[in-house]
Order: structure tokens, then sequence, then C-alpha cells
């Protein structure tokens, strides 16, 4: 199944073998543009995979934690020189209250995205930040969803719903069109603060 730990694990294992990026070394684009006038602090970016976001929050100073389910994605993270631990981002408690929560394409149903959802709220310090982009189910009607499971695409309404029951407020959501191969996906959008 496309978003089970062995397909994924198996994904980091063979990019890691042959050298290639599945993101490519640059973050994503919206959550650079999110983040860009925060000030430096603590960062967590859960289901970070193979570590772009992290790696440019720290070139930006902030200190990241980064969490996948993923060993493979994890050990690269590592040898990347990245603060990465293995758990699952429904039920992972960090050490320390974090000023920024990254939530980036972290594509799961819905009771396990409001699961993740929450995880990042109760990590977050008074007045953190927290920063998710997904796959809009939009694309399913559009018929540009490709291979993905619908079930695990979600919308702004969902995502919304999910900060605000873990006590977030939310600041921004809604959707966005982006240019892909295809012609245009739509991203779910979520800014929401502690």
């Amino acid at each position: 199944m496309a978003g089970s730990r062995d397909f994924w694990e198996g994904r980091y294992r063979a990019a890691a073998e042959t050298g290639a990026s599945l993101w490519g070394a640059e973050p994503n684009g919206w959550i650079a543009e999110q983040a860009a006038d925060l000030a430096p602090g603590h960062a967590v970016d859960l289901g970070a995979g193979e570590g772009r976001n992290a790696r440019w929050l720290v070139r930006r100073g902030w200190t990241v934690e980064a969490v996948d389910f993923s060993a493979a994605a994890v050990e690269g993270m590592r040898a990347d020189g990245l603060d990465a631990v293995v758990a699952d981002v429904t039920t992972w408690t960090g050490d320390r209250p974090a000023d920024l929560a990254v939530l980036c394409y972290l594509q799961l149903q819905a009771e396990a995205l409001a699961q993740a959802i929450g995880a990042a709220a109760r990590g977050l310090r008074p007045g953190g930040v927290l920063l998710g982009i997904w796959h809009d189910r939009e694309d399913v009607a559009r018929g540009e969803a490709g291979a993905m499971d619908p079930r695990i695409r979600t919308t702004p309404e969902e995502t919304a719903e999910a900060a605000r029951t873990a006590g977030l407020e939310v600041e921004l959501s809604g959707r966005r069109d982006r240019a892909v191969d295809a012609g245009l996906a739509c991203d779910c959008l979520l800014v929401a603060r502690a």
C-alpha cells in the first residue's frame, strides 16, 4: 500500500542506494515562503522524509528535530547531520517545546491526520506556528490524483477542524493551484498558531 511503512522504507532505501533524491534538495516553496520571516527558534518537521525542509530551516538558524516513521529516511537525514528520530507522527512527543511545526505532504487518512495535527499542536509553545501543506482531495475531482489513494487526500475544512480541535487558532485555511507536468495540482494549506 502506498502509505505504508514498508512502501516508504523501500522507496527511501532505493533512493539511498542510487544516491538519488525523491524530493530534491530545495525546501517546499510554500513552507519556505511562510517561514521566511519567522524568527529562528526550535522547529519540528513531522513526516520529514529526506529532510529538505529541516535542512533549509537549519541553514536559516533554526534547531530542528526531524521525525519520520521510515528508518531509512532517518538514517539519511542523520548522515546529513540532522537531528532525526524514527517515530509515529500521530503519537510523537518532543523533548522540548517548538516554535514551529512543519507538516509537508504528510498524507494520512483523516483520523490519523487529525492525530498528527494534535501531536504537533501539543508540542508547540504558546505563540508557536503550525505550517501544513497537503495534496488536496480536489485533485481527485479534477482527475489529477494519479495513483494516490483519495482516502489520504484532505481538504482545508478537515485540516482546519483538526487544528481547532487541537486548540490552535487558524490563521489561514485554503487551497492553491500549483503547476505540475500534468497540469495543475491543488494543495491544501494551513497556518495555525498555539
